[in-house]
């Protein structure tokens, strides 16, 4: 860490950034802000480019959190000029695009091997994956077509479940709304593994719950960001949005529970946090309602999977002043998952209400709980340390930590809301 560089630091990094290399992230500088007093902390959460080319990766949460900006070229000076008026300490990484991992399509020996969980995956592989893994366990499987996403792709949900006739409790998993988030969708691939082709999991994770999971919620997103390192770090959609040349709603600002209050962009052009012209514009953040308003009475706890950062946070998200009457349930189930994981050798989670991390209206888990009345709502940021760029070779170590935490999940919710099993006539009526 290095506190406030000279300015003709700055230029050299900016002679060294423009070096011709075809991949603009090549060209650009990660930024990482650490405030460490009040006046700091306020002057990076009102932080906005004017230009609107500096990519907000991440905003500080809390004093010694880091907000993390991917500056090109040309913004390098205004970014040196914000850090020195407000005397941030801050680190730096140049060439940021170069320790981008490769983005090519599915390499021929991948194909020749088969799937392996513990590495990043196009769509169409993972499709196939969900669906030979349901036609191999079948009575453990359901696949329900959701629809198409906006370029058309096909987009399934995965039921897992000892009995689909049991009326059991429902913990409904979703991924990937954020294109550039690989590991949460290998999260999510790995839970679908993990439960139907594990003994242990199938007879005892499986037990009085049924999983629903949606592995990729923004599949053209996520391709969008294979296809080139230079979509590396696509956030939003790939919907086109009006007259201009602009693409893309931010999916997690786009659900209608106090939508676009607070901690969102009305400008369509926005390349991180336009919330869409209405609740639930985008045919994927549609399916995702669809699903949970579907099985409102049976659906007890919803998390949606994002990185990075290592939090676990749960409503109001619209807002920072209030706190949900049962926050203190919420509160106590997320640290009981973070204690799981710190067991398992991962690293703790912080936990707290979405809005005391950042206020940031639309969100998923607002709506789960506000709208759909699901008793337990979660964002879970995956990983950090390596902002969006998590390495492949680490998932075979870290998804297994965070599955024990979903074991946790998973353990509440049976005790809390136990299944009534209906008798084997009441099976036979309904199959």
């Amino acid at each position: 860490m290095v506190y406030i560089i000279f300015i003709f630091g700055i230029l050299g990094l900016w002679t060294q950034a423009g070096s011709g290399e075809s991949n603009r992230y090549d060209n650009y500088t990660l930024f990482r802000l650490f405030p460490t007093e009040d006046s700091q902390f306020e002057a990076i959460k009102l932080f906005k480019d004017p230009s609107n080319t500096v990519e907000i990766l991440k905003k500080s949460r809390a004093y010694n959190d880091s907000t993390d900006v991917l500056v090109p070229p040309d913004r390098l000076l205004y970014i040196a000029q914000f850090a020195k008026e407000n005397n941030l300490i801050y680190d730096v990484k140049n060439n940021y695009g170069r320790i981008f991992e490769s983005a090519e399509r599915e390499p021929r020996r991948r194909a020749l091997r088969g799937f392996n969980v513990f590495e990043y995956h196009s769509y169409a592989s993972i499709q196939e994956f969900i669906e030979t893994t349901a036609s191999r366990n079948p009575e453990l499987i359901k696949l329900q077509n959701l629809g198409l996403s906006y370029q058309g792709r096909k987009m399934k949900l995965v039921k897992i479940s000892q009995n689909h006739n049991a009326g059991n409790p429902i913990i409904f998993i979703d991924a990937g709304i954020h294109a550039r988030e690989w590991v949460a969708p290998a999260m999510a691939l790995y839970l679908i593994q993990r439960l139907v082709m594990d003994p242990e999991a199938r007879k005892n994770d499986l037990r009085g719950v049924d999983w629903y999971i949606l592995p990729v919620v923004n599949p053209d997103g996520y391709e969008y960001t294979r296809a080139s390192k230079a979509n590396r770090m696509w956030r939003k959609t790939r919907s086109k949005n009006g007259p201009a040349d602009c693409y893309g709603v931010d999916g997690n600002r786009n659900y209608g529970y106090y939508w676009a209050v607070s901690g969102v962009s009305k400008n369509p052009c926005d390349m991180e946090t336009y919330a869409g012209h209405k609740p639930f514009s985008e045919p994927e953040t549609q399916m995702v309602r669809d699903v949970m308003l579907a099985n409102a009475d049976r659906l007890k706890l919803y998390v949606s999977l994002h990185a990075y950062g290592q939090y676990l946070v749960y409503p109001w998200g619209y807002t920072a002043h209030y706190l949900p009457k049962q926050w203190k349930k919420l509160d106590a189930l997320a640290r009981n998952v973070s204690v799981a994981v710190q067991r398992a050798g991962g690293e703790p989670f912080r936990v707290m209400s979405a809005g005391q991390w950042y206020p940031a209206a639309g969100g998923s888990d607002d709506f789960a709980f506000g709208a759909v009345h699901v008793p337990y709502s979660y964002t879970m940021e995956l990983t950090d340390g390596f902002e969006f760029l998590f390495p492949e070779k680490r998932l075979r170590n870290v998804l297994p930590q965070f599955y024990e935490g979903f074991r946790v999940f998973a353990a509440q919710i049976r005790k809390e809301f136990p299944t009534t099993q209906r008798t084997s006539r009441d099976d036979d009526k309904n199959s």
